[in-house]
């Protein structure tokens, strides 16, 4: 079976929804919709108070929040449909979550540091050398 096929027969991928807010309090009603459509939370945000860089529905300020969920796609469209007409949602954004172990991204932050060392470390020439590389070439 191939890869993609498995990913099919287990159906859920990694999403993450951000969100703006009226209240608070409100976070409560996006996790009974995703309880309501089999998704198992995986990482939230606290619910911070922002100010709005320009009104959004008449509203100048709001709570921004995230949260990571594992879910169906087929689900994704229903909770979108449903998020749109609660009033309590001023705006909000579903997208696919790149799941990336913790391991890897250390591993990834260990290269870029060895490369930023060697890169740092290399002589740097001077002006006597540099004319003579420009002759060799030159000549």
């Amino acid at each position: 079976m191939s890869k993609k096929n498995k990913n099919n027969s287990e159906g859920k991928k990694s999403y993450e929804i951000s969100f703006l807010l009226k209240d608070p309090a409100s976070d409560k009603s996006i996790l009974d919709l995703l309880a309501k459509h089999n998704a198992s939370e995986i990482k939230q945000s606290s619910v911070n108070p922002i100010k709005l860089a320009y009104p959004i529905k008449k509203h100048v300020s709001a709570y921004f929040g995230y949260i990571n969920f594992v879910a169906d796609p087929a689900d994704i469209k229903e909770m979108s449909d449903s998020l749109r007409l609660n009033g309590e949602v001023i705006r909000f954004l579903v997208v696919t979550a790149a799941a990336v172990d913790n391991k890897k991204s250390e591993e990834r932050t260990e290269q870029r540091k060895a490369v930023r060392a060697e890169s740092s470390s290399s002589k740097a020439l001077t002006n006597e050398a540099l004319e003579e590389k420009l002759e060799e070439i030159l000549k």
